[in-house]
């Protein structure tokens, strides 16, 4: 079998500086983007209610 029959195509093989591999590293880039973001969020509110549970303790302690 001659090797040029076993070569992969050009999609497969990929091009460095084609437009699927920059559409591929851009892709990445909005998911990592989207994902730190939703972490953060959930973070932020997190330490919304953790600073909201220690206001409610404090009032409780100074009312009793």
């Amino acid at each position: 079998m001659p090797s040029s029959l076993v070569l992969a195509c050009p999609i497969c093989f990929g091009d460095p500086n084609s437009l699927q591999v920059h559409g591929a590293r851009v892709g990445v880039l909005v998911l990592l983007g989207i994902t730190a973001g939703m972490l953060t969020a959930i973070g932020l509110v997190a330490r919304s209610w953790a600073l909201r549970a220690r206001a409610l303790d404090g009032l409780r302690e100074r009312a009793s």
